[in-house]
């Protein structure tokens, strides 16, 4: 499994030890990328409709914070050049 994919599953652990989403949420995701391993994990999970774009965007805002990954770029109110850095963050780690 490679680094992408290992962000995408701490950050979906987090979100369930979080109660943001159900284990049931977690695995059918998974599953999901494993068809599709270009697809992030977040992005699937809103397509399930297990989390909306705004839950999933302060999900892991939470979860960089709570890691101290680039906790820098991360503030109260995330704008779209901020969003665009986490999910291109999620990308290269």
């Amino acid at each position: 499994m490679d680094n992408e994919n290992n962000v995408g599953i701490q950050a979906g652990d987090f979100m369930l030890d979080n109660d943001i989403i159900t284990k049931e949420h977690l695995n059918e995701a998974l599953e999901l990328q494993k068809d599709n391993p270009h697809r992030l994990l977040g992005e699937i999970l809103v397509t399930l409709g297990a989390v909306s774009k705004e839950e999933l965007i302060m999900a892991l805002q939470m979860f960089y914070i709570s890691t101290e990954q680039d906790p820098k770029h991360i503030d109260e109110w995330l704008d779209q050049d901020e969003i665009d850095l986490l999910l291109d963050n999620m990308q290269k780690s």
